[in-house]
């Protein structure tokens, strides 16, 4: 019993061995490649023709020569076919002198494109565009036609050669570049010296005639610097002698090369004896001599074309699904397909019929041949339906022995095919070498299932495949499906015709109905076009469009296009054709009045043609996805769906374009409603996954999370080229996703590839990291933590060693850029550093580009003898900015430890001799106060008499002498009114010194034996505290007397008991029996701003001259005036312990008071 659904295994297997030759392309067989096609731009010049024919065989037979040579004699070209422009022919190219038609070779499928401009970067040398990454072969190689006139053949072969190692085989480059801080052109080595960013079998000097840490230093080896080396002849195509490559033996895996970032280290040679032209002993070493290589020249042929369509019930359900259909072929065949093209239309349901031979289309029959159709759909049940009859006749049109016709098949239902059934129509397609396209329309099931069949088909022949969801309200059919119908045919034939051969889709808008009377929009034209612009709206009905159709040009004219419109009704559309001296580029404006039911909408498009010489490089725009056949296991996550958008102005890549895909999953929710889109934002980053270079103008982004079903992908581009925007519309294709994803969070957060680290200025322990961060599940979201890891190889890295650092900022969404700042403290070292992120579920991502930093130590006071050798400069590390170095955490070692702890010992020793000190100070303050009571008497008053004689019996003897002739005299009495005055003159005097004068007058000053003066404790004094001369025996501060404070005390504190030190001898004394009188006598020398009162010089004192009475408040100073008396100096009352006290001609005055 027959089943439908997926094609088993068996059946796909027989569809890729029956592919045709011209699919698959190239092929070594026997040491040498078959079936090379090289295409030739359609704007070459004619008038150089000879010569780039000619220097093209001279640069590939070079390219052979070299290719065979750095392969060991295992590969050479062996046979290349050329496809040149359809202008070029025999009779205008004498070189030509044998032209076949081309059987399937395009300028889309070609390996090598000869271009007439030069790429912006490469100029007019060879490049290679990869999207695949590393071991996958390339997109195609370019060259500039300019290459091929030139004289340097040699160079030129081996630089073809290179690009097609490259292209071949999935290599990259090994070399830096200048400017580039992940891959510079100089790196720092493990001993920390400057080494070229290449792969040489030996060592090769960094450039002499620059700094090679800065990334402008360029490197080039010149032949006088040549050290004999063999390899690598990726590295150095230039020189002659050099023709080997890398391989494990010579390879230098921590070189920061793009090669070694996408190939993991990976030598050339490891990654080519991989290739399915290598493996199981394939086409091994000099096994055959090189063979001369062989030319085919061809030239494409008008595209033959069959259209094939279902006619069986299905499209009869409701109403308007075969009037659709039947203005659709009428509208394609009719406008779109370009003069000189064949086409055939043929219909099937259990049966085939021809409806119209294969015809080259002109203005006169194209309108019969889109009306081919049958007025109405057959009766006969989709069940019954025979796909392979139509097939069969379909490939009947098409001539025996032309290859390269195709198939387009539009068919109802789900677009299942039962396997035999499958397998036979693979057979006949590969047999005939005829490419399929197929058309679901409609797409009936609501739950559709990814079931193979008809799209698998077209994909495997090199075919596109596009469904077209049914929608309708009840017996009536929504307009959308027209379009989208129209827009399937359109995006089919784009992919089979020429560039440029149909008009460019700029706008397509969908304005719904029953909402707003007036639908505006707006679309650019870009410089490049504007030839043949069209503005089309397609109705459902005709009254659904008002009388008011306004185009508003860049220069806000208002066109009234009443006169302009051409309708036809029987493909439901209104145009207004504008002509090339109308259309300016810039952004234009519509208006369309819009009568439109709520279930319906008005559908705008605007295409334009390329003018014949724009003023700007024409814009291409092409979009594909990861899975060739369309097909993805939703269960294997190390492979999910990734979309790509290729940009081109000319032949360079358009950067800073805004490129969405919109993501559609058909059918319904189980709640009756359509699954909304899924819009995501594609990116040339070149952060890998899956885009790997920056720049290219190839857009790409990974789209996890997809769940079992069909999907629709559409891509809108806008961007910009030479100051004019433009906009493209591209429609992808049907793609299958097969399997259940997991239950859980699997995916692991992307990689970090541009990993860099600089030494701050001015900071020189201080490094900079930066970096885009990857995000949670691939780029997307962001990560929960990064592992930072060190060590001092990169291999300790790249197997998963390597200590971790700590302090590193949490991720941040993706692709934000991150910084980071980390002090280094390992100095003269080179050490690595490399990171990766882990989400939430603990999935890691791949470890990260492996950086090198280099800290200088920082100068030092004391000379050092110098090193063995000395450290370079950091201005660049492995994959570091200019001034740069990687940061990594080291570790100290044993002199380090030995500093550290000594540091921290000698620090404790120090707070513990600060502890005792301040201990015994304060015990030996106690001691002080407490001697102090005991000296104080409340009826006695201490007076402090200073000797002036330095010989201490003259002071003695003076001193009694002193006592005998004068004596204080009392005063009678004192009225309120002078107690008060005296009270506040004090007060003032005391609050408001500011210079070296005492505040008393000389009237109330006592004199004891020398002459007033100033007391300078802090100035310039005899004896400063702490001075030299200071006399030892004298009592310290710390000995029980406290610090010293600035200033007297207020006159409500009194002055204290205890004094501060002074450069002179002072003596404690006892004033005889007061009276009942009182006698204030001003004995204060020491100004304000000499500091406080004395210390008292001795704790002792003769107990004799105490007296028994409290003595009373001192009372303000007496204004009389009084006969000054030498005091007697009383020997008796000498410390015994004290030594002979010095004598200065400063004096002591103290205020005395005597009752």
């Amino acid at each position: 019993m027959e089943t439908k659904g997926v094609v088993p295994l068996s059946v796909v297997f027989l569809v890729v061995l029956l592919r045709p030759a011209w699919s698959s392309r190239v092929v070594l067989r026997d040491n040498g490649y078959e079936g090379v096609v090289v295409a030739l731009e359609e704007s070459l010049p004619v008038a150089s023709c000879p010569q780039i024919l000619h220097g093209l065989e001279d640069v590939i037979r070079s390219a052979s020569t070299s290719i065979f040579g750095a392969t060991r004699g295992r590969a050479h070209f062996r046979q290349v076919r050329v496809l040149v422009p359809p202008s070029w022919s025999p009779g205008t190219c004498h070189a030509l002198t044998a032209l076949h038609n081309a059987t399937g070779e395009t300028w889309h499928t070609a390996d090598l494109r000869v271009t007439q401009a030069r790429h912006p970067r490469y100029g007019p040398r060879p490049w290679t565009l990869h999207t695949r990454g590393c071991g996958h072969s390339g997109d195609y190689l370019s060259l500039g036609h300019d290459l091929l006139l030139q004289n340097s053949t040699l160079l030129n072969g081996r630089l073809l050669a290179r690009a097609w190692l490259q292209y071949r085989y999935g290599v990259f480059e090994e070399q830096g570049h200048t400017g580039n801080p992940v891959h510079p052109p100089h790196y720092l080595a493990p001993d920390a010296t400057w080494r070229p960013n290449t792969c040489a079998n030996l060592p090769v000097p960094p450039n002499s005639q620059c700094h090679p840490g800065n990334l402008s230093c360029a490197f080039s080896l010149r032949k006088e610097d040549d050290p004999g080396i063999s390899s690598s002849f990726l590295a150095f195509p230039e020189l002659e002698t050099v023709r080997d490559l890398c391989d494990e033996g010579s390879h230098n895996r921590d070189a920061p090369t793009r090669h070694n970032l996408l190939c993991n280290g990976k030598s050339v040679w490891e990654v080519m004896r991989a290739s399915p032209d290598f493996q199981n002993n394939r086409n091994v070493e000099g096994g055959l001599r090189e063979s001369e290589v062989s030319f085919i020249y061809v030239r494409a042929r008008p595209p033959r074309i069959v259209l094939l369509v279902e006619d069986t019930n299905i499209m009869n359900v409701q109403q308007k699904r075969w009037d659709f259909m039947r203005k659709a072929v009428r509208k394609v065949v009719t406008y779109d397909i370009p003069d000189g093209y064949n086409v055939g239309l043929v219909v099937f349901d259990s049966v085939s019929g021809t409806r119209h031979p294969l015809t080259t289309l002109t203005d006169t029959n194209r309108e019969k041949i889109g009306s081919s159709l049958p007025r109405n759909p057959s009766q006969v049940g989709e069940h019954r339906r025979c796909v392979i009859c139509g097939v069969r006749r379909a490939l009947a049109l098409l001539p025996a022995g032309w290859p390269g016709g195709h198939i387009v098949m539009v068919a109802g239902g789900s677009g299942s095919v039962p396997d035999t059934e499958a397998a036979e129509i693979a057979r006949l397609l590969a047999q005939a070498r005829v490419t399929l396209h197929t058309i679901i329309y409609p797409l009936t099931e609501k739950y559709p299932q990814p079931n193979g069949g008809l799209a698998m088909l077209a994909t495997h022949t090199g075919g596109h495949s596009f469904i077209v969801p049914d929608e309708g309200i009840g017996a009536d059919s929504k307009l959308s499906m027209y379009y989208n119908l129209l827009d399937s045919l359109y995006h089919t034939l784009a992919s089979l015709a020429p560039r440029g051969a149909l008009p460019v889709k700029v706008h397509a808008a969908q304005h719904p109905g029953g909402r707003m009377p007036m639908s505006e929009g707006s679309f650019l034209v870009d410089p490049g076009l504007g030839a043949d612009t069209v503005f089309t709206i397609f109705y459902y009905d005709i009254n659904h469009v008002g009388n008011v159709i306004h185009l508003v040009s860049p220069q806000d004219q208002v066109i009234d296009t009443t006169n302009m419109q051409t309708e036809d009704a029987n493909m439901n559309m209104i145009m207004v054709r504008l002509m090339a001296a109308q259309v300016t580029p810039g952004l234009w404006k519509y208006k369309v009045t819009n009568r439109a039911d709520s279930h319906q909408a008005l559908f705008v498009q605007v295409t334009s043609r390329p003018r014949a010489r724009p003023t700007a490089p024409r814009v291409n725009v092409r979009a594909w996805t990861s899975h060739a056949h369309g097909v993805v296991n939703a269960s294997d996550i190390s492979r999910p769906l990734a979309l790509y958008c290729e940009v081109l102005a000319g032949v360079a890549g358009v950067e800073g374009a805004t490129v969405s895909a919109t993501i559609s999953r058909h059918g319904y929710t189980t709640n009756g409603t359509h699954h909304p889109p899924t819009t995501i934002q594609l990116l040339d980053n070149g952060l890998t996954g899956p885009d790997i270079a920056q720049g290219d103008g190839v857009y790409s982004r990974q789209v996890p999370g997809l769940v079992k079903g069909q999907y629709s992908i559409t891509v809108q581009v806008e961007g910009e080229v030479e100051g004019s925007k433009f906009t493209r519309h591209v429609r992808v294709g049907l793609v299958d996703v097969e399997g259940s994803p997991p239950t859980r969070d699997a995916l692991p957060p992307a990689r970090v590839v541009d990993l860099r680290a600089s030494l701050l200025p001015d900071k020189p322990n201080q490094v900079g990291f930066m970096w885009t961060a990857p995000g949670g599940d691939l780029d997307y979201g962001k990560a929960d933590r990064y592992v930072v890891l060190t060590a001092s190889t990169q291999r300790e890295l790249r197997e998963g060693g390597g200590v971790v650092v700590e302090g590193w900022p949490n991720p941040m969404p993706a692709p934000s850029v991150q910084q980071h700042t980390q002090t280094w403290q390992q100095y003269d070292t080179v050490t690595y550093l490399a990171l990766y992120a882990v989400d939430e579920e603990g999935n890691t991502g791949e470890l990260s580009n492996i950086v090198a930093v280099f800290v200088p130590a920082p100068p030092t006071t004391t000379a050092s003898p110098p090193p063995s050798q000395p450290p370079a400069a950091s201005a660049n590390t492995s994959a570091v900015m200019e001034g740069n170095g990687g940061p990594v955490l080291a570790a100290l070692d044993t002199r380090q430890l030995a500093v550290v702890f000594g540091c921290i010992g000698g620090f404790l020793i120090v707070v513990a001799v600060i502890v005792c000190y301040c201990t015994a100070a304060h015990r030996r303050h106690r001691k002080a106060a407490a001697a102090k009571k005991t000296q104080e008497t409340p009826d006695a008053y201490s007076v402090t008499v200073t000797v002036a004689s330095k010989d201490l019996n003259d002071g003695k003897e003076a001193l009694k002498e002193g006592m005998k002739k004068e004596y204080m005299s009392p005063v009678e009495s004192w009225s309120a009114s002078q107690l008060l005055s005296g009270h506040q003159d004090k007060r003032a005097s005391v609050s408001g010194r500011s210079d070296n004068t005492s505040d008393h007058s000389a009237s109330t000053k006592k004199s004891y034996g020398g002459s007033s003066g100033p007391l300078e404790y802090y100035g310039d004094g005899q004896y400063q505290y702490r001075h030299p001369s200071y006399p030892e025996h004298y009592p310290a501060p710390s000995d029980g007397y406290p610090t010293p404070t600035e200033g007297y005390p207020t006159p409500t504190e009194g002055y204290p008991n205890e004094g501060y030190t002074v450069p002179m001898e002072a003596r404690s004394y006892m004033s005889s029996q007061p009276s009942d009188s009182f006698l204030s006598v001003s004995c204060d020398l020491l100004p304000s701003s000499s500091g406080p009162p004395a210390y008292a010089a001795y704790p002792t004192y003769d107990a004799s001259l105490r007296s028994t009475k409290v003595p009373p408040p001192i009372p303000p100073k007496p204004k009389v005036l009084y006969t000054p008396e030498p005091y007697i100096y009383d020997t008796n009352s000498l410390d015994p312990h004290s030594s002979t006290p010095s004598v200065t001609s400063e004096k002591r005055v103290r205020n005395v008071t005597m009752v």
